[in-house]
C-alpha cells in the first residue's frame, strides 16, 4: 500500500523536535542531536550547529513537533475558546508553553498539541521562513489521501522507539486515533488487539498498515503476524535499508510534508 509520501529534495530542511532531543533531517544528512549534549536556544553553541551542515542554506523549512501527544477535535464540535481545555484531557500544560493549532487536510480534524515557546522563537529567529505542524497531522493526511477500496475499515500503525500511532478509519471516516507507550512486542500487541476488540473488528474484515518497515521493529510485525494476516507496509515490502539508529521515529527521516 503505497502512500504519497512526499520525501525531502534538495534546499529542503525537516526539523523534528523529539522529547529526548531533535534531528535536522536534509536530503543528505540525518543527524539526531540529544538534549543532553545540546540545547535549541540561540547563541554560539547553537549557531556553530547549524553551520555544521549548511542548515541554513536551506530555502523550505518545516518544523514537526513529537515532544507531546496531540489532541484531535472535529471541527463540528471545536470552539476555539476551549483550547486549553481540550488539551488537559490528554497532557500537562507547562508554564511557558503556547498552544499549537493544525487543521487537517480534509477539513475535517483541527489538531492541538503543546508547543515550548522558547524552542519556536528560537528556530523562527534564524530560519525566517519556518512552518511548524504535529507529526500526526501528517501521518493523517497521509492516511486519508490514499482512499482504500478493497477493505472498508483500515487499522494505520506507525511505530516510534516507546510509542505508537493507531488510527482507525472506515472509508475515510477516523473511528479512533491514539498514541501508546509500550516496551516490548508483548505490550503493542496487547494494545492493538485491545483496540480491535474495543472495535469489534474480527481479523478478516480490516487490514493492517504500518508506515514503514524496519528491522528494529521486527518483533512488533512478527507478534502481531501470529494472530493477524491481513498485513501491508507503505513504502515497500522489504525491510527499509533508512533506519539511523539515533532517531525515534525512522518513518520521518526522509519525510517532509
Amino acid at each position: 500500500m503505497l502512500l504519497n509520501k512526499k520525501t525531502i529534495q534538495d534546499k529542503e530542511l525537516s526539523i523534528q523536535i523529539f522529547k529526548g532531543g531533535f534531528s535536522f533531517c536534509t536530503h543528505n544528512a540525518r543527524p539526531f542531536f540529544s538534549f543532553e549534549a545540546h540545547s535549541i536556544e540561540q547563541g554560539d553553541a547553537f549557531q556553530k550547529l547549524l553551520d555544521s551542515h549548511s542548515f541554513l542554506e536551506n530555502e523550505k523549512i518545516k518544523g514537526i513537533h513529537f515532544n507531546h501527544t496531540a489532541t484531535f477535535v472535529p471541527k463540528t464540535l471545536y470552539s476555539s475558546k476551549q483550547k486549553k481545555t481540550y488539551l488537559n484531557y490528554n497532557v500537562s500544560f507547562e508554564e511557558g508553553w503556547s498552544i499549537g493549532e493544525n487543521q487537517t487536510q480534509d477539513d475535517q480534524i483541527k489538531i492541538l498539541y503543546p508547543v515550548n515557546s522558547q524552542i519556536e522563537s528560537t528556530l523562527k529567529h534564524y530560519f525566517k521562513n519556518i512552518s511548524f505542524t504535529h507529526y500526526s497531522q501528517i501521518l493523517y493526511d497521509l492516511s486519508v489521501a490514499k482512499n482504500n477500496t478493497i477493505d472498508p475499515v483500515v487499522m494505520n500503525i506507525h511505530l516510534q522507539d516507546d510509542q505508537f500511532d493507531l488510527l482507525v478509519y472506515r472509508n475515510d471516516e477516523l473511528l479512533l486515533f491514539n498514541t501508546y507507550p509500550y516496551k516490548n512486542e508483548q505490550v503493542f500487541l496487547y494494545f492493538v488487539m485491545v483496540i480491535a476488540e474495543e472495535l469489534s473488528l474480527s481479523p478478516e474484515a480490516f487490514n493492517i498498515v504500518f508506515f514503514g518497515k524496519y528491522n528494529r521493529y521486527k518483533k512488533c510485525y512478527t507478534a502481531l503476524e501470529n494472530y493477524h494476516s491481513k498485513i501491508t507496509f507503505t513504502d515497500q515490502s522489504e525491510f527499509v535499508m533508512f533506519d539511523e539508529k539515533d532517531h525515534p521515529a525512522p518513518y520521518f527521516l526522509n519525510l517532509f510534508d
